[in-house]
């Protein structure tokens, strides 16, 4: 079943679309990653995506019938070729989603990182692995009210990979984090959302007593 439409683009895909570990599993695949970003930038048929990787259609056609199956790539429309009928495709969203499972992650060191920041804005706080597992576990506490993944940092601006999306185009993963975010503050229960607020104040209580004397 299709992930909630956030934005419809022009070929009227979806902008955001959430899958399972199915359909990313599917997209280990390097073969049906190119494929996918052919079919995210025009429509075509099973012929131009083998004359344009080097593949032969059959093998292509293997390929698209577990991506459909998925609902990663569907069939937009078909075009009459001498007594042949060819069939177009297209990927069904720019950015597909996936976080199904929970992965654990050490972020202290990234935290480390975020204090070295504050202080280059001029905050004068003490960077310290303690420090930087308070806010660590303040961060995965309101991911988890927020049921939202912790995205990683390991994504080009054009394409790729990481433990919790895969994406086909140029979104900026800060603008996929922040749709993330808002979802999860819409989907959050009113005592969720009050657990949430008290886990802002209490992270801002525990930044200012990082404040260097």
């Amino acid at each position: 079943m299709r992930g909630a439409c956030v934005e419809q683009g022009e070929r009227g895909t979806q902008l955001l679309k959430s899958i399972d570990q199915e359909a990313f599993s599917l997209l280990e695949d390097r073969t049906r990653r190119r494929m996918l970003l052919l079919l995210r930038e025009n429509e075509l048929s099973a012929k131009d995506i083998a004359l344009r990787l080097g593949m032969t259609p059959q093998n292509v056609y293997h390929h698209l019938k577990k991506m459909i199956e998925a609902d990663l790539v569907a069939e937009v429309h078909e075009r009459r070729s001498g007594h042949l009928i060819e069939s177009f495709y297209t990927t069904t969203a720019d950015t597909f989603v996936y976080h199904e499972d929970d992965i654990p992650e050490n972020d202290n060191h990234r935290f480390i990182e975020v204090l070295n920041g504050l202080n280059e804005l001029g905050a004068g706080v003490q960077v310290s692995e303690e420090n930087a597992v308070r806010l660590s576990e303040l961060a995965k506490r309101k991911a988890r009210l927020q049921r939202n993944p912790i995205l990683t940092d390991d994504v080009c601006a054009f394409c790729g990979s990481s433990g919790y999306f895969t994406k086909f185009g140029p979104m900026d993963p800060t603008l996929l984090s922040k749709i993330l975010q808002y979802s999860g503050i819409m989907n959050m229960s009113d005592d969720e959302f009050e657990d949430s607020l008290m886990i802002v104040r209490e992270l801002r209580r525990q930044l200012l007593s990082m404040k260097a004397d």
